[in-house]
C-alpha cells in the first residue's frame, strides 16, 4: 500500500507540474497575443522603413543594370591612364542597345551625379551610335567626343559599375568633389554643422526661457496653475504651418512687430525681422517650448519644497540651496526636455522654409529637395541616415550621462 500511495502521489505531483507549466506557457501565449499588434505595427511603422531607407543608400545599381557589360570589364582597370580598348568596345555596344530599349538616361542621371554634364555627353554618345554599325573601340568613341579621352570620366565609371557602393554617403560627408563648397568643405556637410548648431541655439533657448517658466508653473497655486497649463497645451492645438504663418504675419516688413514699434518711435525704418536666421529662431523656439516645460512642469511638481527649506534652515543661501538641491532634482526633467527639444528640432523642416533664407535651411530641406525636385532618392536616404546616426549618438550619450550619474549617487 505504501508503494502504491507513493506512486499515486507522484503522478499526482507530476501531473499538478504538468499542468502549472501549461497555465505559465498560455499566460505567455496570451502575453504574445497582446503584444503582437503593438511588434507588428513598431515593425511595419518604424523598423521596416529605416531598413529600407540603409539599403536604399548604399544602392547604386543603375549603370550595372544599364552597361553590365563595361561594368563588368572597368571594374578590373587600375584607374591609370585609360582602359584597354575592349573596355571602349563594351561601352560603345551597350551604350547602343541602352539607346535601343531607352534606358541610357538612368545611367546617365547616376552619372550625372558624379560629374555634371555626364549625363549629356552619354546621350549624345548613343545618338551618334544609334542606327549605325558598332564604332571602333576607342578611336570611334574619341571621334564622338573629345571627353571619352579624359580619365575622370572613365573613373567616375568605375565608380558607379557596381550594384553597391558609398557613393551616396561620400556625398553627404563631403568626400565628392560634385558637392564642395569654396574654400573644399563638403556642402552637405557645412548643411549637418548648421543644422546641429541651430539645433543647440534652439534647445538652449527652450532651457533658458522653460526652465523659470517650469519653476513658476509648480510652484503656482493650483487655481492659477490649471489656467497656465492651458496656455501651455494651447499650441498643440493649432498645426505647426499655422503658428509659423502668425510668426510670418507678425515679422513682415510692414507687419505687427514693425508697426508697433515705429508708432513707439523704437526705430524709424522697418527691421529686416524675416527671411533670416533671426526668425527662424524665434519661431521654432516657440513651437518647441511646450516640450521643454511639460517635463520639467512635471519633475518640478514633485520635487517637496520642505528640501530647500530644510537647506535654508542648514545655513545655505538661496542661490546655493537651488544650485545644490532643487537643480539636481530636476534633471530627469530637464534632460527629458532637451532630448525632446533637440531630436524633434534637428528634423524640422517646415519653418526654416517659410521664415529663413537660403542659408537658413536644415538638412530635412535638402533631403525632401533631393527626394521631390531631383529624384535622387539615394542622397536623400544617405542623407536621412546621417540624421537618424546623430540622433542615436544623442540618446546613447544621455544614456551615459545618466548611468554614470546614477553611479555616482550611488557611491555617495
Amino acid at each position: 500500500m505504501t508503494i502504491t500511495a507513493k506512486v499515486i502521489s507522484k503522478a499526482l505531483d507530476d501531473s499538478a507540474a504538468y499542468g502549472y507549466r501549461r497555465e505559465l506557457r498560455l499566460k505567455e501565449v496570451r502575453r504574445g497575443m497582446l503584444v503582437a499588434p503593438l511588434f507588428f505595427y513598431i515593425t511595419l511603422i518604424f523598423a521596416l522603413p529605416i531598413v529600407l531607407m540603409l539599403i536604399r543608400s548604399i544602392e547604386d545599381p543603375e549603370v550595372s543594370n544599364v552597361l553590365p557589360n563595361t561594368a563588368s570589364l572597368i571594374q578590373h582597370w587600375d584607374g591609370n591612364g585609360l582602359p584597354r580598348d575592349e573596355v571602349f568596345a563594351a561601352l560603345a555596344s551597350d551604350v547602343k542597345e541602352a539607346a535601343g530599349n531607352r534606358t541610357l538616361g538612368q545611367a546617365g542621371s547616376r552619372l550625372n551625379y558624379a560629374i555634371p554634364g555626364f549625363q549629356s555627353l552619354l546621350m549624345k554618345t548613343g545618338q551618334k551610335i544609334s542606327g549605325t554599325p558598332i564604332v571602333n573601340g576607342m578611336e570611334g568613341l574619341i571621334q564622338i567626343d573629345r571627353r571619352w579621352k579624359e580619365n575622370r570620366y572613365w573613373l567616375a565609371l568605375r565608380d558607379a559599375s557596381s550594384q553597391y557602393s558609398l557613393f551616396y554617403f561620400r556625398t553627404a560627408l563631403g568626400m565628392s568633389a560634385t558637392e564642395t563648397t569654396s574654400d573644399g568643405r563638403g556642402f552637405y556637410f557645412d548643411v549637418l554643422a548648421r543644422t546641429l548648431w541651430m539645433t543647440f541655439v534652439v534647445t538652449s533657448a527652450c532651457v533658458i526661457l522653460g526652465y523659470p517658466l517650469s519653476y513658476f508653473l509648480a510652484n503656482s497655486s493650483e487655481a492659477l496653475r490649471i489656467k497656465l497649463i492651458l496656455l501651455v497645451l494651447l499650441p498643440f492645438w493649432t498645426s505647426l504651418l499655422v503658428r509659423t504663418t502668425a510668426w510670418f504675419v507678425l515679422l513682415q516688413k510692414h507687419g505687427l512687430i514693425n508697426d508697433v514699434g515705429m508708432f513707439l518711435g523704437l526705430w524709424s525704418e522697418p527691421l529686416e525681422l524675416i527671411y533670416n536666421r533671426f526668425a527662424v529662431y524665434v519661431a521654432m523656439t516657440h513651437v518647441m517650448l511646450p516640450f521643454m516645460v511639460l517635463p520639467l512642469y512635471s519633475v518640478m511638481l514633485k520635487i517637496p519644497s520642505t528640501y530647500l527649506n530644510a537647506a535654508a534652515t542648514l545655513g545655505a543661501p538661496p542661490l546655493r540651496s537651488f544650485w545644490e538641491v532643487y537643480l539636481p532634482l530636476s534633471f530627469p526633467g530637464l534632460g527629458a526636455g532637451i532630448l525632446l527639444v533637440f531630436i524633434v528640432t534637428l528634423g524640422f523642416y517646415i519653418t526654416p522654409a517659410l521664415l529663413g533664407g537660403p542659408a537658413d535651411q536644415m538638412l530635412s530641406y535638402y533631403i525632401a529637395q533631393n527626394a521631390s525636385n531631383f529624384g535622387n532618392w539615394g542622397l536623400a536616404a544617405a542623407l536621412s541616415v546621417l540624421l537618424l546616426v546623430v540622433v542615436g549618438a544623442v540618446i546613447l550619450l544621455f544614456a551615459r550621462l545618466r548611468t554614470t550619474t546614477y553611479t555616482q549617487e550611488a557611491g555617495q
